[in-house]
């Protein structure tokens, strides 16, 4: 990365619901984090211009401070005026718009194409094809499968240093002659990081045909891979697509480095954050339509991006990967598939919506952890062959773990969105936890490339909020006996003396830039980290320090009756509210209802279920009692109303648009 001293800087990140900006600045020579601003993404419909979201965010700031920072035609005035307007540099992010659909080109599958999917984890792609030598298929068929899976890139590798050479260029002449064949429309961009030797030939073969981008072997040899340049030309290719977007072209020449994507500052803060602490790293971000989980692991950082993972405009994909029974896993109330089913899909219609009743913050959270747990399974495979991990293995320790997204950050409550963190990724040992409540890492990602000192400072100077330290056992622990012996000595010399019960959580409200000396000893057959007993120097936060009595593997009941005494007294223990109460008629059988559609389709589905269900094959029921009146979101009452007939699941959303 090129260092570039700089002053004032404008931070934008585009998601596919909320634009954030920060307006960073020099303060006593040192970058701080002065102003933030958001509001709803214009990428999309209706107004299909992120610029529109960029103006109102950009106007927050301005309100604020006093310092204006658009011209009269909408753009960003740089750099920064004598009078203070404008800013010296002004970089962005983004993770809203459709993934870059994409086929991959190697010889192995186990060494090249490996090392490319790895490099691809970084960045919003679908993978639609993969060619190898290993590949069955004629060159005709595969020709034919590259035109028709119409690709935005094809990435080619293959070819150590000093190898394979001809191999390499039998399939890429292949994918030449397929992007002659491609007639109309976007020609995709290609990318080689393959055998240097052949880059040369590359340029001579797609140099008419293709934006080419050529980046450093990603497999230099057998032993070593090299995915940094291929993911920086990967960061490029991004920006080139989101260029042609008319929405995002004007942004893209008014930025620094273009629109990158918001995932590449996950694996950025993870890596720098993992080798200035020399300790295990884990941040992640779920959002509306991707899930983002950077891990920096004995010296290694690792990234996975999932576009089926996320609590809006993906909850329906996220429910099909995870399957219903992992949600009702974390429900302390009675529910069917087709409740669980009819909740994902209103969020996919309507991806900004906040729940509105208990039911339903009790649904989103459900969506949260399972959707956090799915990506530690999807990741934990990399971390084992590194910590010789069993696969069936609890999480291994992470010394610092990292919450972002408004699921996380937006609870209410800096103890609750702790509490769905360590829940969900199953913490283990003695971690500090800190919350990105103002989405800083995802604005300062593009910011590394030029001026790395102000990301740095920025991170260090308290912009991400420390919830506290949390010290958790592993082992089934006895419930209601005593499990951790906890001593804890401030700084000023107080000492305070607790006994945690198994089952329960305790805090001790040490504030925030506080520290003390803690000293904990777990019960018999139980352990902290594989230790019976650990000394620490632990940090306070807005939190405070968290004994977790629970265990690992987190006992959840089996039954809605017991999560519904465990789960809300969990989250007062944490909190320091008031238990959330359950009502009795919640634990009775679930009863199904209606979808949260408009009236019209309300109605249409209650006359198909007379007559049998919606696809027919239906079984009839005695008639109901009087119809009610049709709600908003009848999916997330409090009271079960009378019995319906289960829907058949739908296998796509077009007819509901509609």
């Amino acid at each position: 990365m090129s260092e570039e001293h700089s002053g004032s800087i404008l931070a934008v990140d585009f998601g596919n619901v909320q634009t954030r900006a920060l307006l960073i600045d020099l303060v006593d020579g040192f970058y701080r984090l002065v102003a933030r601003g958001d509001t709803r993404t214009t990428a999309g419909f209706p107004a299909n211009d992120a610029r529109l979201g960029l103006n109102r965010v950009v106007e927050q700031i301005t309100a604020v401070t006093g310092r204006k920072l658009l011209t009269n035609d909408g753009k960003i005035i740089t750099p920064e005026q004598n009078d203070r307007s404008g800013v010296d540099t002004f970089v962005t992010t983004a993770s809203t718009g459709r993934t870059m659909r994409t086929v991959v080109v190697g010889l192995v599958p186990d060494v090249s194409i490996a090392s490319a999917r790895r490099a691809l984890a970084g960045t919003y792609v679908e993978i639609v094809e993969v060619l190898s030598l290993e590949d069955g298929r004629s060159v005709e068929q595969q020709i034919n499968a590259i035109i028709g899976s119409r690709p935005d890139l094809i990435f080619i590798t293959g070819g150590m240093e000093g190898g394979a050479e001809e191999p390499v260029l039998r399939q890429a002449r292949a994918v030449q002659q397929a992007l002659r064949l491609i007639k109309g429309g976007r020609k995709p961009a290609l990318l080689y990081a393959g055998n240097s030797v052949l880059a040369p030939t590359m340029r001579d073969l797609f140099g008419t045909l293709a934006t080419l981008f050529i980046a450093p072997n990603i497999r230099p040899n057998l032993e070593e891979e090299e995915l940094e340049g291929a993911q920086a030309q990967l960061a490029l290719v991004y920006n080139d697509q989101q260029a042609k977007r008319g929405s995002f072209g004007a942004l893209t020449r008014m930025s620094r480095n273009g629109v990158l994507p918001t995932a590449q500052s996950y694996n950025l803060i993870a890596d720098y954050i993992g080798q200035s602490t020399e300790q295990n790293v884990l941040t992640v971000d779920i959002g509306s339509a991707v899930g983002i989980l950077s891990a920096y692991v004995e010296d290694h950082v690792t990234t996975s991006i999932r576009t089926d993972i996320g609590l809006g405009h993906s909850a329906d994909s996220l429910l099909s990967t995870v399957g219903a029974a992992t949600i009702n896993r974390w429900l302390p109330f009675v529910t069917s598939t087709n409740q669980i089913r009819h909740y994902a899909l209103n969020k996919t219609l309507v991806p900004g919506s906040v729940p509105e009743t208990i039911k339903g913050i009790f649904l989103e959270h459900a969506f949260l952890r399972a959707g956090i747990g799915a990506l530690v399974e999807a990741s934990r495979p990399t971390w084992g062959k590194r910590l010789n991990l069993a696969q069936n293995t609890l999480t291994p320790q992470f010394d610092t773990i990292i919450g972002a997204g408004a699921g996380l950050t937006e609870t209410g409550s800096s103890g609750f969105g702790t509490l769905l963190l360590i829940d969900a990724i199953q913490a283990t040992g003695v971690t500090r936890v800190q919350l990105d409540t103002y989405g800083v890492i995802a604005a300062l990602g593009s910011l590394a490339y030029t001026n790395p000192e102000a990301v740095v400072q920025v991170l260090e100077s308290s912009s991400l909020e420390t919830a506290g330290t949390v010290f958790s056992i592993s082992g089934i622990p006895a419930l209601n006996r005593p499990v951790l012996h906890v001593r804890i000595k401030t700084s000023d010399g107080q000492v305070i003396k607790h006994h945690v019960s198994g089952g329960h959580i305790w805090v001790y409200p040490l504030g925030i830039g506080k520290t003390a000396t803690v000293d904990v000893s777990a019960g018999r057959g139980l352990s902290i980290n594989g230790k019976g007993r650990v000394k620490v120097t632990a940090e306070g936060g807005t939190v405070g320090l968290i004994f977790d009595g629970r265990g690992r593997p987190l006992p959840l009941a089996n039954d809605a009756a017991g999560r519904a005494a465990q789960i809300p007294l969990w989250i007062a223990e944490i909190t320091g509210n008031p238990p959330i109460l359950i009502a009795d008629d919640w634990l009775t059988d679930a009863v199904d209802e209606g979808m949260g559609l408009d009236m019209e389709t309300e109605e249409t589905i209650r006359k198909s279920k007379q007559r049998g269900g919606l696809f027919g094959g239906g079984r009839r029921k005695a008639p109901a009692k009087a119809e009610k009146s049709v709600e908003l979101r009848p999916d997330l009452r409090l009271k079960d109303e009378e019995p319906k007939e289960e829907l058949p699941v739908r296998n796509d959303l077009d007819d509901l648009r509609r």
